[in-house]
């Protein structure tokens, strides 16, 4: 999966950021002055309200050419990793993944963001906070970005808000709302979903009721398919089929196919459906 990273980070980067990618550990020094990205740590919420819960994000905003990566980079890349530094009590969820782009450089794909990326994280906050404190947090964010080049580094964000009994949405509201319209979704009730394994590829099947013109899917995973090769759509009896290369480095039948499927700019559904081995694909109602 690392193949093109490699060759890149060998012409290009010094010898302590190769040591940084085969020992899969983040230990490039911090780039404060990066001029390639900018990193801020928001909040959806101006204060801090006692037993509720908070929704913060790292913003990325990245200079034209340069990406950085999805919880699966694709054929390459490393997906952000970020480490909390929250006060006693504070218990902060997973990373709300927006769905990502297809960055293709032949033969190559990988599977990030370009220009700019809110990744959201809510946090739970203990109930026995005390009204008029200030709270501080802070995290330390390890990411690569990745153009012609690709450049790890690490950034300490910090933010302090103050207990209340009640918030209101801060300035980076409209950010939020934005970055949750691609943040996949349960699919549908009324979606009938099935998979199946061929000789040299999964058909993905879907019945939604409704006509598209687009579908493209991410796998959760990575090696399972062939992240670069074309996703041919069929039409099937009251729906579409999506037809999908298996990865050359597959080497075990998978059980579930998972990731997600999307149908246009605002439409992103989760999709985790058991794969049949068989010509008779099993549907998930």
């Amino acid at each position: 999966m690392m193949d093109r990273f490699f060759i890149s980070v060998l012409g290009s980067v010094v010898l302590g950021s190769v040591a940084w990618l085969i020992s899969s550990k983040h230990v490039a020094s911090p780039s404060p002055t990066d001029p390639n990205v900018k990193l801020e740590l928001v909040s959806e919420q101006d204060a801090l309200v006692p037993g509720e819960e908070l929704v913060l994000g790292i913003r990325f905003d990245l200079q034209d050419g340069w990406h950085t990566y999805w919880m699966n980079p694709g054929d390459s890349g490393e997906a952000p990793n970020i480490e909390w530094q929250l006060p006693v009590g504070f218990r902060a969820g997973p990373i709300q993944w927006p769905y990502p782009e297809r960055l293709a450089t032949p033969p190559f794909a990988d599977y990030g963001y370009e220009h700019q990326v809110l990744l959201i994280v809510p946090v739970r906050l203990p109930a026995r906070l005390r009204e008029g404190q200030t709270e501080k947090i802070a995290a330390r964010v390890h990411y690569l970005i990745c153009r012609d080049v690709c450049i790890p580094g690490q950034k300490q964000l910090a933010l302090s808000l103050p207990v209340q009994n009640r918030a209101a949405a801060s300035p980076a509201r409209e950010l939020f709302a934005a970055t949750r319209a691609r943040i996949p979704k349960p699919t549908p009730p009324n979606w009938k979903i099935s998979a199946a394994t061929m000789r040299d590829e999964f058909v993905l099947n879907l019945q939604t009721g409704e006509s598209t013109s687009m579908l493209q899917f991410f796998p959760l995973h990575p090696e399972q398919i062939e992240n670069a090769a074309s996703q041919e759509m069929t039409v099937s009896p009251g729906g579409r089929r999506l037809h999908l290369k298996k990865s050359n480095h597959l080497l075990e039948p998978i059980a579930r196919l998972q990731g997600v499927i999307v149908l246009d700019a605002e439409r992103a559904y989760s999709v985790d459906v058991p794969v049949s081995r068989s010509s008779q694909m099993s549907t998930r109602y």
